[in-house]
């Protein structure tokens, strides 16, 4: 195989198979619930972001 001038700069990676679904074990009440300010802001957000794009949209 002929070498080119990017040659140097590919690294590859070793194969690693990936885990089976059944080994996962991250249990979701280790999640963190979301709190009430960071619904609002992401609703708020929508919002005005929906309200800034349908109305250079309609005018």
């Amino acid at each position: 195989m002929a070498m080119n001038r990017l040659s140097p700069l590919i690294a590859r990676q070793d194969y690693t198979p990936a885990r089976p679904f059944s080994e996962w074990s991250a249990p979701a009440a280790e999640a963190p619930a979301p709190t009430l300010s960071k619904d609002v802001r992401l609703f708020l957000t929508g919002w005005v972001g929906g309200l800034i794009f349908f109305g250079t949209l309609l005018l």
